[in-house]
C-alpha cells in the first residue's frame, strides 16, 4: 500500500472514527482480483481490518480460519462477510453484511452483538442506507461504494463526490463509521480529506 495513502486513511481515521475499534484501512478480500490477501496483509498498516468474502471458495472456512491467525499475528483485525455462524465459530472480530442480506437484519445484527462482533455494512445507495439507520446502534461502519469510477468497473456509474458527502454526514450523524471505497487513492487526497470518513477500504491499493 502506498506510504502516503496509508498516512492520509490514519489521519482521518484518528480525525473522525467515532469507536477507536474502527480500522484506518479495510481491504476487501475477492475470489478474482485477490484470491490470496496474505501479502497484502503484511503491507498495511497494523491495526487495518480485513473483510473476508470469497463466498463461492469451496473451503471457504479453512481458509479463513488461516487468514485470521494471520490477521491476529500481523496485528489487524478480521470479518467474516455474510456468515454469521463462521464469523462466532472463529471468534471473527467482526461481520461485514453485503447488501443481498440487509432487507432483515434484525436476528443477525442481534447475535453479533451477542457475541461481541462489530458489524460493518457496504452501502451503495441512498434508500439502502436510511433502511440500514433504523439499526444504527447495531452497525459500527458503513463501506459506502462507489465515490469515483474504477478500473475493475469501467463504465459503470459512480456515487460522486455530493452524494458521497450526502450519505456519509447522514451516517455520521447516527454514530456511524463511514468508510470510502470506489476508485481510492492518493491523486485524490485533497478530496478524500474533506469527507468525514474514517478512513478507507477497497482491493485496488493493495494489489
Amino acid at each position: 500500500m502506498e506510504p502516503k495513502l496509508a498516512k492520509l486513511a490514519q489521519q482521518l481515521n484518528l480525525r473522525n472514527a467515532p469507536d477507536c475499534r474502527l480500522s484506518p484501512v479495510i481491504l476487501m478480500s475477492d475470489d478474482k482480483r485477490l484470491p490470496d490477501p496474505h501479502q497484502a496483509l503484511t503491507k498495511l498498516p497494523k491495526g487495518s481490518t480485513l473483510v473476508f468474502r470469497h463466498y463461492d471458495a469451496p473451503d471457504r472456512a479453512q481458509q479463513a480460519l488461516i487468514l485470521r491467525k494471520i490477521c491476529r499475528r500481523l496485528g489487524h483485525r478480521f470479518f467474516v462477510a455474510a456468515d454469521i455462524l463462521l464469523a462466532v465459530r472463529l471468534q471473527a472480530d467482526g461481520l461485514h453484511m453485503p447488501g443481498y442480506i440487509q432487507k432483515t437484519p434484525d436476528a443477525l445484527l442481534n447475535t453479533a452483538k451477542k457475541h461481541g462482533l462489530m458489524v460493518s455494512a457496504a452501502i451503495h445507495e441512498m434508500p439502502q442506507l436510511r433502511h440500514l439507520l433504523a439499526f444504527g446502534r447495531n452497525i459500527d461502519a458503513a463501506i459506502i461504494s462507489p465515490l469515483f469510477a474504477t478500473q475493475s468497473h469501467p463504465g459503470a456509474s459512480c456515487l460522486g463526490y455530493a452524494k458521497f458527502e450526502r450519505m456519509a454526514h447522514l451516517a455520521t450523524c447516527h454514530g456511524i463509521g463511514v468508510y470510502a471505497m470506489g476508485g481510492v487513492d492518493i491523486s485524490k487526497g485533497h478530496m478524500l480529506g474533506k469527507l468525514p470518513i474514517c478512513g478507507i477500504a477497497g482491493i485496488g491499493f493493495a494489489t
